[in-house]
């Protein structure tokens, strides 16, 4: 007896089978990395946000001695600002960033200044990240929004702001809707 011939062939790749294989795990891989440095500017600018929330209590208590916002960025020691991760620096202006009319008296805004070279050239011009508004209330309390910086021509796009950047965004999106 003899056994079939099946038995000793090997399967083969087929030609196309060669050529879509290896294209589906590169487009994998691509989508893959784009949500990891996605992910990594999200991580970074989150850090950055965090730390310019870090200057939020010395402005409110400018606020609270003086009855106004600080009119400059030495009112509130801004110069001992240290530094970390792609946040190079914040800057502080009376008002509201682009609103010329604004009031400097109860307005203020932190606008962050980062350094995103290590995420690639695309990001090598990127000079502003977010804005942290205050508007000071009726009752005397400071609100605080955290926003995209629209204004400033080389920011960063509002997708990779934090979540709770996103949060306040989507609020006043619905309340112009109203």
């Amino acid at each position: 007896m003899t056994r079939p011939q099946t038995d000793n062939r090997k399967r083969r790749l087929t030609t196309s089978e060669m050529v879509v294989y290896p294209m589906i795990v590169v487009t994998l891989l691509g989508v893959a990395f784009g949500f990891y440095h996605n992910s990594k500017i999200e991580d970074a600018v989150a850090a950055a946000v965090d730390l310019g929330r870090e200057q939020q209590p010395i402005i409110d208590e400018y606020f609270d001695s003086f009855g106004e916002m600080p009119q400059s960025e030495e009112d509130i020691n801004l110069s001992s600002f240290i530094p970390d991760g792609i946040l190079t620096g914040v800057e502080y202006r009376a008002g509201e960033l682009g609103v010329p009319a604004s009031d400097k008296l109860r307005t203020g805004t932190l606008r962050a200044l980062v350094d995103m070279t290590e995420f690639g050239t695309r990001f090598e011009d990127t000079e502003s990240a977010f804005l942290l508004i205050a508007n000071v209330q009726s009752d005397g309390t400071i609100q605080w929004n955290c926003t995209a910086d629209l204004v400033t021509v080389e920011a960063l796009d509002k997708r990779y702001l934090p979540e709770t950047c996103k949060d306040n965004e989507d609020e006043e999106e619905k309340d112009g809707e109203e």
